[in-house]
């Protein structure tokens, strides 16, 4: 009887894999350019065929992945805010919701002062923006920031929790668009504005033991 080896069975590489890949390189490059143009030139300066060639995309290619100027944003805010808005819930102190709530603030606060006229660009394009994929995402990330602050506005004797913490995230973002009209920016000056958000939306006997 003559016997025959049989070679090892080799999977073909799954097409699919690959281009889940390739759009997966397409997207960080679109990321890191994007950011390095906010960073350069602002929100109203940055084009979408600068950032296209600085990926290295055809622009009809980036489309597919931001829609408008606007997704476009959009899409740098959800990956930025995506890593950071879940651990600064996760890792909020507990006991005094005053610090919580500073803490749940401190790095918008931070971006504000950092990033003034990306701030404020964003800020536009989550009360006014069209609706679209990259924006929702961010509205999400916003729905669960502004849901851990009820929970603390309430835990403090809120009894409109809900409507406190939209109104107190919504206002970092108009103090982030005062801030941006002076010529220096400083934290101090940011900080305090936040105290007096936080204090307003607190209980009366609850804000008057931080004052």
């Amino acid at each position: 009887m003559t016997s025959t080896t049989q070679a090892p069975h080799r999977s073909n590489p799954v097409p699919g894999g690959r281009r889940e890949a390739a759009k997966s390189r397409k997207r960080a490059a679109i990321l890191v350019a994007a950011q390095a143009q906010l960073a350069e030139h602002g929100y109203d300066r940055m084009t979408v065929a600068h950032v296209a060639q600085d990926a290295g995309i055809a622009i009809g290619t980036l489309f597919t992945y931001a829609a408008t100027k606007a997704e476009l944003l959009m899409m740098v805010t959800a990956d930025r805010w995506s890593d950071f808005v879940p651990l600064t819930i996760q890792s909020a102190p507990p006991g005094d919701p005053v610090r919580a709530l500073r803490h749940l603030l401190a790095p918008f606060v931070d971006i504000a002062l950092r990033e003034p006229a990306t701030t404020v660009a964003v800020a536009r394009e989550l009360l006014f923006g069209q609706p679209g994929p990259h924006r929702q995402a961010v509205l999400s990330l916003v729905a669960d920031l502004e849901a851990a602050m009820a929970r603390l506005l309430a835990e403090a004797g809120s009894t409109r929790a809900a409507e406190a913490a939209t109104m107190l995230f919504a206002g970092v973002l108009f103090e982030a668009n005062r801030a941006r009209d002076r010529r220096i920016i400083r934290a101090d000056d940011m900080d305090e504005r936040v105290e007096r958000l936080i204090e307003a939306c607190l209980p009366r006997n609850e804000s008057s033991t931080h004052a």
